[in-house]
């Protein structure tokens, strides 16, 4: 089965931001694991360690997992939706700059 995250971002045909939007809030106890699981999954199939969820605000604020023994953080995000649209717009904006700086490579440019 071919890996099919919402988002990846290369540079000179190298992986370096796996984003999954998960068209859901979190639950009440948290960010659901086989969501986590399955952006290991991405990180792992594209080399890359870090990777990011995206889900609608709800009762978590942003976290960052680390897995251990694997060398993958995984950062979960929140996007507050009741925000007008102009807001989460920019939220989109400065979640997709922050990824991308995070993962720039010196030189690479």
């Amino acid at each position: 089965m071919p890996v099919r995250p919402d988002f990846v971002w290369s540079a000179a045909g190298v992986p370096r931001v796996v984003v999954d939007a998960k068209y859901k809030a979190e639950k009440p106890s948290g960010f659901p694991q086989a969501d986590l699981y399955q952006l290991l999954a991405y990180c792992t199939v594209l080399g890359l360690p870090v990777g990011h969820l995206v889900y609608a605000k709800g009762f978590e604020d942003d976290r960052e997992h680390v897995v251990r023994n694997a060398g993958v953080r995984i950062v979960a995000h929140t996007l507050d939706l009741e925000e007008p649209p102009a807001r989460v717009l920019a939220s989109v904006a400065t979640l997709a700059d922050e990824t991308v700086r995070a993962a720039a490579v010196p030189g690479l440019w």
